[in-house]
């Protein structure tokens, strides 16, 4: 697990806009273990057999992830939808619309459901919060081929995230 854990960081850097290089994942893994087991942090030297095993793994690990994915690691954001959606249906939700979208990367619902179907979803939810009513006949999601159980589905999504306690600082060194 620790392995798998470390090789989806590493492709995570690599498909979004902050790649690492793997000896800054194999570090802080090895750090984090170190703390892990109560044992001393040792300084991982890059040219000891230790680190190169250590890349080995990481970089096996990263290949037997791609191949399990198919090589399909391109996930669309909702994100370059909501301002298309919103011009479309004169709203001013913009902002609020946006944060949602960012929140929703926090939950699983990007791969769950189709980018079109979260910005919806999203859109939704802006609406409702700020009371601004959008077209019903027709529906106004039928256009941007989404459905209404996938909009409340993300809805529900979004709840529960905003329902959760805020995050606690748990302080590294004790």
């Amino acid at each position: 697990a620790k392995r798998v854990a470390a090789s989806c960081v590493w492709l995570a850097g690599k498909l979004e806009e902050s790649p690492r290089r793997s000896k800054h994942i194999i570090f802080v893994f090895h750090r984090m273990e170190c703390r892990r087991e109560n044992l001393p942090i040792e300084f991982l030297d890059v040219f000891s057999t230790k680190y190169t095993e250590l890349r080995h793994d990481l970089i096996r690990t990263e290949r037997h992830l791609l191949k399990e994915m198919g090589f399909i690691c391109h996930v669309e954001h909702p994100h370059k939808f909501i301002s298309n959606y919103l011009a479309t249906l004169e709203a001013e939700l913009t902002q609020e619309a946006w944060n949602l979208a960012n929140d929703s990367l926090r939950t699983t619902l990007c791969v769950r459901f189709k980018s079109e179907v979260v910005a919806c979803g999203v859109v939704y939810a802006a609406a409702r919060r700020h009371r601004v009513p959008l077209p019903e006949d027709p529906p106004w999601w039928t256009v941007f081929d989404a459905d209404e159980a996938g909009i409340q589905e993300v809805c529900k999504v979004l709840a529960h995230l905003y329902s959760l306690p805020k995050a606690q600082y748990i302080p590294v060194y004790k």
